[in-house]
């Protein structure tokens, strides 16, 4: 077998997402032997290392800025705006030149395990950056010792100008992202013949691999906390992406931005493509030719004018039309019961009228319609009536809705209700 090596980037709080990936990799049987990290990534790796997952899970699950913060120097509620918080950074790095590192030591006082570090067969790797002689720095497992592992995690985790620099010994070293934000190059060099690399894409410099070997990368599908913001009921939403990111690309459930049980799309598609592609194709061959040039210009609209609705496409709208009711996004459906799920939220929005739609364009007005769910509603009602004609002039505006709603129709059938 390969040697697998891990490869874990930085991200701030985004750090559980690493997490729920590596509780994925493990019930699919794939045990790195190597594990690099810069920034939270060399963090998680230590955990990792060490055998601690249950350290590392609820370390993210019940995570919350008084964890990571000083909140006599830094307040903040427990909810804040996003700005507010880069604002708060800026003040403290103004004022102090960034935030102060001792919560993040006492977090690393708790997780560190000197010995089960250095006893456990996995090689360890991590990247800082020496400020004061502007260069890099590589520790790995035989570089370090158990009274300055601390020192180096820290250092690398010490995201600056967000914290202040770490010092060691008489140098000042700042966050390891600055050289190498997703270090495959160190694992590279400590033996790994095969790489999954879970990339935050987190600001930060990435390296060329240096050798060409199997390299798998796993980042998040799904919008995620700014790596600034440190909130419980966000991490757990973290972890549950990295675990269904991974399951993913390995083929073990379906989806992109959702998550279905495996097979569940294939067999989704065979039952409907045909028949939502035949309903759509004859509606567009009523249009006028500029109204069909208009509405050509959508990729999708143009897959079925040449007759090549694509399982993938197919797929992109029924999340279109997960994400336009506000379905959950980090659990696992059954697509019959996602598919339940859309008539049902369908069925609870109150319809509008030809006049308001009308209203609304002629006033320039129309994005101000910010639930698009009525619209679905909208052409849903025409289509149910066999009134769509009057709609047509409508499509351009509104194509992923008519879409959506022609979905909801196909699957939904002769039933009275779902």
């Amino acid at each position: 077998m390969t040697k697998l090596g891990l490869v874990l980037s930085g991200g701030g709080s985004k750090g559980a997402y690493q997490i729920g990936v590596y509780r994925a990799l493990r019930k699919l049987g794939k045990r790195p032997e190597i594990v690099t990290g810069t920034s939270i990534g060399a963090v998680n790796g230590l955990l990792i290392v060490q055998g601690d997952l249950y350290k590392a899970a609820k370390l993210w699950k019940n995570i919350s800025f008084s964890t990571v913060y000083d909140e006599s120097a830094f307040q903040v509620c427990e909810n804040p705006d996003v700005a507010e918080i880069y604002g708060q950074y800026v003040k403290s790095f103004i004022s102090e030149g960034g935030m102060d590192v001792t919560k993040l030591i006492s977090i690393f006082d708790q997780l560190y395990d000197p010995r089960s570090f250095f006893d456990s067969p996995i090689d360890y790797g991590l990247v800082t950056y020496n400020y004061s002689q502007n260069k890099p720095v590589m520790m790995t497992k035989n570089d370090l010792k158990p009274e300055n592992v601390k020192d180096y995690v820290v250092a690398s985790a010490s995201c600056y100008p967000a914290f202040k620099p770490y010092k060691i010994d008489n140098d000042i070293y700042i966050d390891g992202g600055y050289y190498d934000n997703l270090p495959i190059n160190l694992a590279i060099d400590l033996g790994a013949e095969e790489v999954v690399a879970v990339d935050l894409k987190a600001v930060g410099f990435k390296r060329e691999p240096k050798k060409d070997i199997p390299i798998t990368v796993i980042s998040p599908r799904n919008k995620i906390v700014s790596f600034l913001v440190f909130d419980k009921i966000k991490s757990r939403e973290a972890l549950r992406f990295g675990y269904n990111d991974t399951m993913k690309t390995y083929g073990k459930l379906d989806g992109d931005r959702f998550t279905f049980k495996k097979g569940n799309l294939v067999r989704n598609y065979n039952r409907y493509a045909e028949n939502f592609e035949m309903i759509v194709r004859k509606i567009i061959s009523n249009l006028e030719e500029g109204l069909l040039k208009t509405i050509a210009k959508s990729s999708f609209f143009q897959t079925i004018i040449d007759n090549k609705l694509s399982y993938r496409n197919f797929n992109k709208l029924i999340e279109k039309a997960g994400v336009c009711f506000g379905f959950q996004e980090d659990i696992v459906y059954n697509i019959k019961t996602y598919n339940k799920g859309l008539f049902n939220e369908l069925s609870e929005i109150l319809p509008i009228s030809f006049d308001f739609v009308m209203a609304k364009i002629k006033k320039n007005e129309y994005k101000k319609i910010v639930d698009t769910r009525q619209i679905v509603r909208f052409f849903y009602d025409a289509i149910v009536s066999n009134n769509l004609e009057s709609t047509f002039k409508f499509l351009p505006l509104f194509s992923d809705e008519f879409l959506i709603a022609m979905y909801i129709y196909v699957i939904k059938g002769r039933r009275s209700t779902y």
